[in-house]
């Protein structure tokens, strides 16, 4: 074989590297996204920038401006040329042992690489602290909300709200009404990267305290109210777009929270659903039919589904639900799928629970709603061996509140 033979058979084999190869052991903070992995560069930091595309064999790191093969990301994480990442790759220099990278020059290529890491890890510790100053201002500013709020629903909107839909308010609810609360949006400000809020529409709203995972208060649900609509919450619309924006907001530190409608200090059966209305409606029920574990029983709302089933490993494509990509494709849209990632952390049960009872609506998607609550019934056994979880729906169409209200009508 021909020396240029050799050595461009030695640049093939470092091009053959799959990217996940390359990557290994330099970056454990990559989460699954479709059919890509994403999260932190490991030179330049960030959260969600860089990315690898295992199928193509490519990497992209917006912050850096740089993508492509396994030889540009080692390139990219080492700080080296072309010839020297080969080498790294292929663990042995060219064929042609004069062309390989001499001590000196490894040696300074790992002190420059060292200077890279820890600058970015100074980098990456000063955005983390920055991060959690925020959130705790967000968590002090919630609670001033919740603190100034009535301790009593009765006689305020939010009890007329939810006398409404047929439901009262157990004693000890985390639930109050601020009579004049902002929704506001989030904006950037020109010129700077820093956020304001800009004020949309004040008026009365349903509070609901959110729970961490430690217990401790960590942010705040609202619902804001319209008197004069059948559904009693408000509709609010973008004042530029004509958007009709959701009437209900959550604010704080939101995940692996819970808002505690029915508490109990050691329950042996726990009720966990979406929504506030939903989980009221079901203990309304369950306490006219005299429910068999209704007293050792807690009833939560986690308020979205993704805090319910948390991570998933991977996403799946839709069954039915289609996108068109750039190029005019049309392909089955990417949901969460129904495996559980169990590395990252989820929603909390207490270890007394012996069986959790999951509510899933039938008019929500099914699919997502599905998925979800086998992610959070795998994630909740899992905390406790030979804890029983069960799924109950509500029928086609309709939710909890739906079935109760036909039920009283």
């Amino acid at each position: 074989m021909s020396g240029s033979s050799a050595f461009q058979d030695w640049i093939d084999e470092a091009r053959g590297v799959s990217i996940e190869q390359a990557l290994a052991g330099r970056s454990t903070a990559l989460k699954p996204s479709g059919v890509e992995r994403i999260g932190p560069c490991p030179v330049c930091g960030g959260r969600d920038g860089f990315s690898i595309h295992p199928g193509k064999r490519v990497f992209n790191c917006r912050r850096g401006g740089v993508g492509g093969d396994a030889i540009a990301l080692v390139q990219h994480l080492d700080g080296c040329e072309f010839l020297v990442a080969c080498e790294i790759l292929n663990g042995r220099p060219p064929p042609d042992r004069t062309r390989g990278e001499t001590p000196e020059a490894r040696a300074e290529r790992e002190r420059a690489q060292a200077v890279r890491q820890a600058q970015a890890a100074q980098d990456e510790a000063r955005k983390t602290e920055e991060a959690n100053r925020f959130r705790e201002r967000e968590r002090r500013a919630c609670w001033q909300h919740w603190d100034s709020a009535g301790r009593s629903l009765a006689g305020t909107p939010a009890e007329a709200y939810l006398r409404c839909r047929g439901l009262v308010v157990p004693e000890g609810a985390a639930l109050r009404c601020a009579p004049e609360h902002d929704f506001f949006e989030r904006l950037t400000v020109e010129g700077s990267s820093t956020k304001a809020n800009r004020v949309i529409h004040t008026g009365p709203a349903l509070l609901a305290a959110i729970r961490g995972p430690n217990g401790k208060f960590a942010g705040l649900h609202a619902t804001w109210l319209d008197a004069t609509r059948p559904s009693g919450k408000l509709e609010i619309f973008h004042p530029e777009t004509g958007e009709l924006l959701p009437a209900k907001k959550v604010r704080g530190s939101a995940t692996g929270g819970h808002i505690p409608l029915v508490r109990h200090a050691a329950p042996t059966d726990l009720v966990l659903g979406e929504g506030i209305e939903t989980v009221l409606s079901v203990w309304r029920a369950l306490s006219a039919a005299g429910w068999e574990h209704l007293a050792g029983a807690a009833f939560w709302a986690a308020y979205s589904l993704g805090n319910i089933g948390g991570a998933a490993t991977k996403s799946v494509p839709h069954p039915s639900e289609t996108q068109t990509d750039s190029l005019g494709r049309v392909r089955a849209r990417l949901v969460p799928g129904p495996v559980p990632d169990l590395s990252r952390p989820s929603l909390p049960i207490p270890a007394s629970v012996e069986r959790v009872w999951l509510l899933g609506d039938g008019d929500s998607e099914r699919v997502r709603t599905e998925n979800a609550l086998h992610r959070g019934a795998v994630r909740f056994r899992a905390q406790r061996p030979g804890r029983q979880v069960v799924v109950c729906w509500a029928p086609a169409g309709e939710d909890f509140n739906d079935v109760l209200r036909r039920a009283a009508a």
